[in-house]
């Protein structure tokens, strides 16, 4: 169910915003869904269905996105059964093209910088890079979102996004950034973001990075690299 808590402040600078706002968003991993069938389909995993029988295909995470000024941070939500003593173990699917342990990411929009927290095997990494510079294509198509009016921006055929300029802020879940207005919904060749909630009046603060291990992304993705070919 998608809710609003809104207040409007049509076409004002982005500046003009004193309080943060909040934007929670309901992610669709594609990837995982592919990993998680075959897994399931997988005849050598017949005599282990019982041990699968929690994992959906359809699973969906929830993120949070903090935007105050030109800083943001886009961090998961973990719903509270997963956070119960009383659970069972839960399983993370975790090989060379998906892994769902957590990814969180911190953008600076002055510098046009991001550092992301990566987990690889339950150790988490920092990498701090350049922002994407999407080169968007936006297009005269529009259509509501909870009551907002939001228009449509492409880049190719493998993302499309749909942006709300009421709410000027040059923002929008994950990495992606640089159209006029927020991003409420999003899709690319990995995962599909719909909005669910946005506050515009919140006092929220953006979250900030942990310490964790530094590294650059040829370093990760080196580290990915060994982790699954031993």
């Amino acid at each position: 169910m998608r809710k609003l808590v809104l207040q409007l402040f049509a076409f004002l600078p982005m500046l003009c915003f004193a309080q943060s706002i909040e934007v929670n968003y309901s992610v669709y991993s594609k990837k995982r869904a592919e990993v998680v069938k075959k897994i399931k389909g997988s005849k050598e995993n017949q005599s282990y269905q019982g041990l699968f029988d929690g994992m959906s295909a359809e699973k969906k995470d929830s993120f949070c996105l903090v935007v105050k000024g030109r800083l943001s941070s886009f961090e998961k939500i973990d719903p509270e059964e997963e956070l119960s003593d009383n659970q069972g173990p839960r399983i993370i699917i975790v090989n060379p093209s998906f892994s769902e342990e957590n990814v969180s990411v911190y953008k600076n929009l002055d510098e046009m910088s991001v550092t992301e927290l990566k987990d690889l095997l339950a150790r988490t990494y920092s990498i701090t890079h350049p922002l994407p510079r999407y080169q968007w294509e936006v297009s005269p198509d529009s259509r509501e979102i909870m009551g907002l009016k939001t228009y449509k921006a492409t880049i190719g055929d493998s993302i499309m996004a749909w942006f709300c300029p009421t709410i000027p802020v040059q923002d929008g879940p994950a990495l992606y950034n640089g159209l006029p207005g927020l991003i409420l919904d999003l899709e690319d060749t990995n995962s599909i973001y719909s909005c669910t909630s946005i506050n515009t009046n919140s006092t929220r603060e953006v979250g900030k990075p942990k310490r964790a291990k530094e590294v650059t992304e040829e370093e990760f993705e080196e580290m990915r690299k060994r982790a699954f070919h031993r």
